[in-house]
C-alpha cells in the first residue's frame, strides 16, 4: 500500500549532492520531497569545515551561477578567506573559505525551511521501481511512496564502516548508522566497489599553544565564493600553521601494524590527493615535515580541524603522535581520527544524464559515483536534477552547457561515465582541455544561455542581467575604440610598430589599470570585478586558438602508437601518471586517453615527447 503523497522527485541524502538536487528540483516546479535520517545532519559538513580551491571553486561557481546554493551559504558562513594561486592567472584562482560549521548548518536549514521542498526525516530502506521505471521509494516508518523519479544521494553511507587502529565499527560516518537496506538494493542492481576516505582528529582550542605558531589571516581580496555576495559581515579568525617533524614520523612508522589503513584491516582504495598521514610518511619519507592548518570550526566553536593529518591509527598512537608537533605538545582531543570505507557505484553503470541504465528515471549524484569532495557532489546534485526536470517536467534547457570544452561539471560527467574510477574522484584545473576558457570570474558567460529567473529569487536574476547587459555595451564600446602603433606609444604603451590597428578590447591587454584609470584611458565606467574579467579575457584571446589547435592535436594523433615508449623518460609527467601508463600499458594515444586520471595536458606531453624523438606519429 503506497503512503497518499506523490513526487516528481524524491531525494534520498541531504548531504551537499541532496541538498543541491532538492533545490533545483523544487526551483523548477517538481514536486519534490528530500529525505534524511535525521534533520540535523542537513547539508553536513563532515570533514574540512571548508568550501573551495583550485579545481573545486571552479565546480562550486558554476552550480551557483546553475542555481545553487553552495556558494551563498558559504559566503553566509564564512570566517576566513584565502585566494589561492593569485599570483598567477585567474584560470587556476581558488577562492577558499574557511566555514563556521554550526552557521552553516543554520543557514542551511532555514533555506530549507523557505522552500517548498517537503523534508521527510526518516531512513529509505528500498528502491521501488516496475518494469525497471521507478515507482516510489520505500521508507522505514512511513512506508511506500510514489515518485517519478528518484535521485540517490548517500555519500560514504552505503554499507559504511568507520576505523580506528584495529577498531571498526558500521557506520557512514561518526555517530551515523550505515546504510543496509539501500546497499543490499544497489548491490543487487548495479556493479559497486569498496573505496575509502578519512578524517583527521578535533582538537579543543584551548589545549592548542598559539604562541608558537605561525599565524595565517583572512585575505579575500574582495573575491567571495559566490557571484552574488556583495560583503561578509561575519567575524574573521586566524588558522595557523605547523608542520609534522622526525619524532611524529618516528612513531607513525613504529606503529603502522596499528592503522587501519596499514594493517590489512582495509583493502578499498582512498583519496590519492588527500592522503593519510600513514600514506604521507611511507610515500614521502625523505621529507623532514608536513605542513598542518590548525582551522577552527566556528566563531563559537571550542574545536579545531587539524587540516592535514587524516589518519586510521589506534586512538593512543594518534595522541602520542599529536603531541610530538610543535604547538600541540599538551592538546586535548575531542574526537579521534578514522578511516571511512564504503559502497560506491562504477559510475559507467550511468547515461551520461547521470539517469542509471538498467532503471529508467533512477538517477545517482555525488561520493555514490565514486567522487570526493563537497563542490563535486554539489555539482553532480544540481546536474542530476537538472537532467530529472527535463524528464518528468519536460523543461527545456540547453544541455550543450555541459560539453567538457564548456565546463567543469562537463569534464567530470565525462571523465566519470566514460572511463570510471579505480580511486575517489577529485576535481583538478589540469583536467580540462581548455582551462583558460574554464575560469570561475566567466561562468555566467558560459552559462548565460540557460540563466532564468526559475533558478534566482529578484534581486539576484536582476543583478545578472543587468551585469551581462553592461558587459555586452562596454565591449562594443572599447571594440569601436581604434589606436594605430602611433597613438598608443604616444600613450607610453609598448607595441610593435607593425602599422596594426588594434581596437580597445585588443588594446586592454598591454595596461594595468583600476577602474579609474580604465574610466580615464577609455572615457567608459567599469566595476573591478568586471575589469578583472574582461582585462582576463583580452590578454587570454591569443591563447584560447592555441588550446584549441592542442585540443585538434590530441584528435589528430589519437592513433599514435606507445608500445615502444619508455614513459620514465618523459620527466614532466606525474607520479600519478606513470603509475597508471606503466600499469595499463596503453596501445596507442586513444587508449591511454580512457585510462581514468589520465590528464590532457599528460597526453600533450606523450604527443610532444615522441615528435620530439623524431619517431614516427603512426
Amino acid at each position: 500500500m503506497f503512503h497518499v503523497e506523490h513526487y516528481d522527485v524524491v531525494v534520498i541524502g541531504a548531504g551537499h549532492a541532496g541538498i543541491e538536487a532538492a533545490n533545483i528540483s523544487d526551483k523548477y516546479g517538481l514536486k519534490t520531497a528530500l529525505i534524511t535520517k535525521n534533520h540535523s545532519d542537513l547539508g553536513k559538513l563532515s570533514c574540512n569545515p571548508s568550501i573551495g580551491g583550485v579545481g573545486k571553486t571552479h565546480i562550486a561557481s558554476e552550480v551557483d551561477i546553475l542555481g545553487g546554493v553552495i556558494c551563498k551559504i558559504g559566503d553566509k558562513s564564512a570566517i576566513h578567506y584565502r585566494v589561492l594561486n593569485l599570483s598567477k592567472g585567474p584560470a587556476v584562482w581558488g577562492v577558499r573559505a574557511q566555514i563556521d560549521r554550526d552557521l552553516y548548518s543554520q543557514n542551511i536549514k532555514k533555506f530549507i525551511k523557505s522552500s517548498k521542498i517537503n523534508l521527510i526525516e526518516d531512513e529509505a530502506i528500498n528502491i521501488l521501481e516496475k518494469n525497471n521505471k521507478i515507482i516510489g521509494v520505500e521508507l522505514s516508518n512511513i512506508g511506500k511512496i510514489k515518485s517519478k523519479s528518484v535521485i540517490l544521494t548517500t555519500g560514504t553511507f552505503l554499507n559504511g564502516k568507520i576505523y580506528f587502529g584495529n577498531e571498526s565499527q558500521e557506520a557512514g560516518r561518526i555517530g551515523n548508522s550505515s546504510s543496509k537496506f539501500l546497499a543490499k538494493f544497489i548491490n543487487n542492481n548495479f556493479k559497486t566497489m569498496r573505496l575509502k576516505t578519512g578524517t583527521p582528529p578535533r582538537i579543543y582550542a584551548q589545549s592548542i599553544n598559539y604562541d608558537v605558531l605561525e599565524p595565517q589571516i583572512s585575505e579575500n581580496n574582495g573575491i567571495f565564493l559566490s557571484y552574488f555576495t556583495k560583503q561578509n559581515t561575519n567575524k574573521k579568525i586566524n588558522c595557523f600553521i605547523t608542520k609534522t617533524n622526525n619524532k611524529t614520523h618516528k612513531i607513525i612508522r613504529d606503529n603502522l601494524d596499528k592503522s587501519a589503513m596499514y594493517s590489512g584491516m582495509i583493502k578499498s582504495q582512498g583519496v590519492r590527493y588527500c592522503p593519510s598521514i600513514e600514506d604521507k610518511i611511507t610515500k614521502f619519507g625523505d621529507r623532514n615535515g608536513h605542513n598542518i592548518f590548525l582551522e577552527p570550526e566556528g566563531l563559537n566553536s571550542d574545536l579545531v580541524y587539524p587540516n592535514g593529518i587524516s589518519n586510521s591509527l589506534d586512538k593512543k598512537i594518534q595522541l602520542k603522535f599529536l603531541r610530538s608537533i610543535k604547538g600541540l605538545e599538551k592538546c586535548e582531543v575531542n574526537q579521534f581520527g578514522y578511516a571511512v570505507e564504503y559502497d560506491s557505484v562504477d559510475p559507467r553503470e550511468l547515461k551520461n544524464n547521470f539517469e542509471t541504465k538498467k532503471i529508467e528515471n533512477f538517477f545517482l549524484a555525488g561520493q555514490i559515483n565514486g567522487t570526493t569532495g563537497y563542490e563535486e557532489a554539489a555539482g553532480q546534485g544540481v546536474y542530476a536534477a537538472i537532467h530529472a526536470a527535463i524528464k518528468i517536467k519536460k523543461i527545456k534547457f540547453n544541455t550543450k552547457v555541459f560539453e567538457r570544452d564548456n565546463s567543469y561539471i562537463g569534464v567530470l560527467v565525462d571523465d566519470l561515465t566514460k572511463l570510471g574510477v579505480t580511486e575517489p574522484y577529485r576535481m583538478f584545473t589540469s583536467r580540462a582541455e581548455n582551462r583558460l576558457k574554464l575560469r570561475t570570474d566567466n561562468s555566467y558567460e558560459r552559462f548565460s544561455t540557460i540563466i532564468t529567473s526559475k533558478a534566482f529569487n529578484k534581486t539576484e536574476y536582476s543583478l545578472i542581467s543587468k551585469n551581462i547587459i553592461n558587459e555586452k555595451k562596454i565591449l562594443d564600446q572599447l571594440k569601436k575604440l581604434k589606436y594605430s602603433p602611433n597613438d598608443l606609444m604616444k600613450k607610453n604603451i609598448k607595441v610593435k610598430k607593425d602599422g596594426k590597428v588594434r581596437n580597445g578590447f585588443e588594446v586592454l591587454k598591454f595596461l594595468d589599470l583600476s577602474p579609474e584609470n580604465f574610466k580615464q584611458f577609455f572615457n567608459i565606467k567599469i566595476s573591478q570585478k568586471l575589469l578583472t574579467k574582461i582585462y582576463f579575457d583580452s590578454k587570454y584571446d591569443v591563447f584560447y586558438e592555441r588550446e584549441r589547435k592542442s585540443f585538434d592535436q590530441l584528435s589528430k594523433n589519437k592513433n599514435m602508437k606507445l608500445t615502444n615508449i619508455d614513459f620514465n623518460k618523459i620527466p614532466s609527467l606525474s607520479k600519478e601518471i606513470l603509475e597508471k601508463l606503466n600499469k595499463h600499458k596503453p596501445e596507442n594515444l586513444y587508449d591511454a586517453g580512457k585510462i581514468s586520471g589520465i590528464t590532457p595536458s599528460a597526453l600533450f606531453q606523450i604527443v610532444k615527447h615522441k615528435k620530439v624523438k623524431g619517431t614516427k606519429v603512426a
